[in-house]
């Protein structure tokens, strides 16, 4: 089908919560109770999610589809995507960090990090490639 295990179980995870709110299985509601819901999901939260969205609006339609229902009413609602600047750290902060790091080579990460204005998942990423003297 395409999808992964870890997919259909949060599909699942989703559709049973959608069960558990309205006491009865999804396919025996109608659009607008469903509208409702995802409007309910969207108020409930300060700050839903996009994912969790997808995964309900997708999960509900890939069982609407499985028992041949109208899913063509089910898209994502519209969620504002929030636009914030990441957190720099001031030369004070940095230094600060220097300080305290009681190894060298933590010393140096911290510089090198900040130096090159890495972002968290581009550190996790760094693969070390070591030279073959013959090349």
């Amino acid at each position: 089908m395409g999808r992964s295990q870890s997919t259909f179980n949060n599909y699942s995870r989703h559709v049973a919560e959608v069960s558990l709110h309205f006491g009865k299985i999804p396919t025996e509601l109608d659009p607008e109770q469903i509208h409702d819901y995802l409007f309910y999901l969207q108020k409930k939260s300060k700050s839903p999610s996009q994912s969790y969205f997808k995964h309900t609006v997708y999960g509900l339609r890939f069982l609407l589809k499985t028992e041949s229902l109208p899913h063509s009413y089910l898209h994502l609602p519209a969620i504002p995507k929030v636009k914030k600047l990441p957190t720099i750290l001031s030369r004070e902060e940095i230094w600060r960090m220097l300080q305290s790091a009681e190894l060298l080579k933590h010393k140096l990460l911290i510089g090198l990090i900040y130096g090159c204005g890495l972002r968290c998942m581009e550190v996790r990423n760094i693969k070390l490639q070591t030279q073959n003297a013959a090349q």
